[in-house]
């Protein structure tokens, strides 16, 4: 800003100095020029009248000193006297303009320019009474030799102008520029400076509300975007075109093992080295979408990585991890399961079908076929019951035909089934008690009633001959607690974390003497889930099992 406040002071001045001294220059000249003429004039007035006066106008130059050139011509044009020059070499001055006009008219005047010399001559004529005609000429500067000759003060003024605006121009500039310098632009309203910045300044406060609110609308967004990112139970990485990581929330930092603050533009080969990832984002970069499955540990995550695009081109890539180990998990059990009840059923049929082919082709004897059919019957019945659970599995995996809730008096209940399983306990030589007090929950009555015969005919079943099964119904800190302890074989340390898996069993051949089908205890904990219970198991081999059933 100085340097052009300096430009236009300078320019101005400059230019101003210059008119100024043509027009004073002109002016001057103009009054010096008209003032010269006239002189000229009164003194060829006076020469003429002392000419007239003398008989012989030769006798009159005698001596004669002018101070400008005075110049006596004949009619002819022949010089009879000159001042300044011998007239006997002087041409003939008949075609002298101002001599033309005095022959003519009694006076004459011309003017000459000599553009070599920069100088003017002034020709004033006058006609005497005997016809000669006398001339004085005053020789001057011309206007351009004025200007001329005041150029070196001009020059100086210039430079001293040059000067003076530099000095003018700083301090100006300051005064001018300090004020705005000092602009509170947070606050533009509340400056006291110059009206022509008003406008400018409206526009600014404005400006300055909408970006106000367009940064808090921004930095609202940024906070809702990572308090999402932060809370996702998927992992988000956002990459860009160089694979270069510009943001990771706190899912994908575990998923990917990273336990420091990744700093900006960290590739992601520093986080992961997995071909088949790094396959897919390349694949993105390309504009193409992708996934894979990603095992880490016990968990299973599916990677899916997507182009981003403006403007038609791929500015980054998206991956996203979703954690699929719930799915994966219950596939494969599906397809354990699937397997086990195939090998359930198959072996039964297979019984089955065998007795019955014997019985067909008349190979077994008319006395073995009562033995055979029972043979059959019993693993038909064993069939019906696996089925008959797997259903029932089903129904509680779904949560099916459940009914409405009720509250259920347990005692009442524990005492039925002993009643029941008392004639199966005393067969086997098996002594079967219950004591507790009375205890209500709110249940599935069917469901308690089939979570409790389970527990206590296994109780039974794996029991031997002269061992004991005790039920006992508690309260304990305002819960319920139902135990089924028995004096069996117990199970070792090694099977009990599966015992309440499908189709687990510790014996395979003592269950199927039994004729159990492997899905007792399964149904056992769906069932204390779908009531919110807990289910405790302590068992030691020969020694016996308590299973503990806590409500809440």
């Amino acid at each position: 800003m100085t340097r052009r406040i300096f430009r236009n002071i300078l320019l101005t001045a400059v230019l101003a100095l210059l008119l100024s001294s043509a027009l004073l220059v002109g002016t001057l000249y103009n009054v010096y020029e008209g003032r010269i003429s006239a002189e000229l004039r009164t003194e060829a007035e006076y020469i003429v009248r002392a000419l007239d006066m003398l008989p012989d106008d030769r006798t009159y130059f005698t001596d004669f000193a002018p101070n400008n050139r005075v110049t006596l011509i004949a009619p002819d044009g022949s010089v009879l006297y000159d001042s300044d020059a011998d007239e006997a070499r002087m041409d003939s001055h008949a075609q002298r303009p101002e001599v033309l006009a005095a022959l003519a008219e009694g006076t004459g005047e011309s003017t000459r320019y000599s553009d070599t010399l920069s100088e003017v001559t002034i020709y004033y004529a006058r006609r005497t009474a005997d016809g000669n005609v006398l001339r004085i000429a005053s020789t001057r500067s011309s206007a351009l030799g004025v200007f001329l000759s005041v150029a070196p003060q001009t020059i100086a003024m210039l430079l001293m102008v040059a000067v003076l605006s530099l000095l003018i121009a700083r301090y100006a500039s300051r005064q001018i520029v300090q004020p705005i310098n000092d602009l509170n632009l947070d606050e533009p309203l509340e400056n006291d400076v110059y009206d022509e910045l008003a406008p400018l300044l409206t526009r600014m406060d404005r400006q300055h509300g909408q970006i106000r609110q367009q940064m808090h609308d921004l930095a609202r967004a940024h906070a809702d975007l990572n308090a999402i990112m932060a809370n996702m139970r998927e992992g988000l990485i956002l990459l860009d075109k160089e694979s270069r990581i510009v943001s990771i929330n706190h899912s994908a930092q575990i998923l990917f093992g990273v336990k420091n603050t990744i700093a900006p533009d960290t590739d992601l080969l520093t986080i992961c080295r997995d071909a088949s990832v790094l396959e897919i984002v390349k694949a993105a970069q390309k504009g193409d979408s992708g996934d894979v499955v990603l095992p880490r540990g016990s968990q299973t995550y599916r990677l899916f990585a997507s182009p981003v695009l403006r403007e038609g081109k791929v500015r980054g890539v998206v991956l996203l991890a979703l954690d699929i180990s719930a799915r994966y998990a219950a596939e494969a059990s599906r397809r354990e399961f699937t397997a086990n009840v195939s090998h359930e059923l198959k072996t039964p049929l297979t019984s089955i079908s065998g007795y019955a082919e014997i019985i067909e082709s008349g190979i077994a004897k008319q006395d073995d076929v009562p033995a055979f059919a029972g043979k059959i019957r019993a693993e038909a019945k064993r069939l019906v019951a696996l089925v008959n659970d797997i259903l029932e599995l089903s129904q509680l995996d779904e949560k099916q035909s459940l009914g409405a809730k009720e509250h259920v008096a347990l005692l009442p209940m524990l005492n039925g089934l002993t009643d029941g399983f008392a004639p199966i306990a005393s067969e086997k030589g098996v002594t079967l008690s219950i004591e507790g007090c009375d205890a209500t929950v709110e249940g599935y009555p069917v469901l308690l009633r089939e979570l409790f015969h389970n527990l206590i005919d296994n109780a039974i079943k794996y029991t031997p001959a002269g061992g004991s099964v005790a039920v006992q119904l508690s309260q304990q800190e305002g819960r319920i607690r139902c135990t089924v302890k028995d004096t069996g074989i117990g199970i070792p340390q090694e099977h009990q974390a599966h015992v309440f898996e499908r189709f687990y069993r510790v014996d395979k051949s003592h269950s199927r003497q039994t004729g159990g089908t492997g899905l007792g205890l399964a149904i056992v904990k769906h069932a204390a889930e779908v009531h919110q219970a807990q289910i405790k198991l302590e068992s030691k081999p020969q020694e016996g099992t308590v299973v503990t059933v806590l409500f809440r």
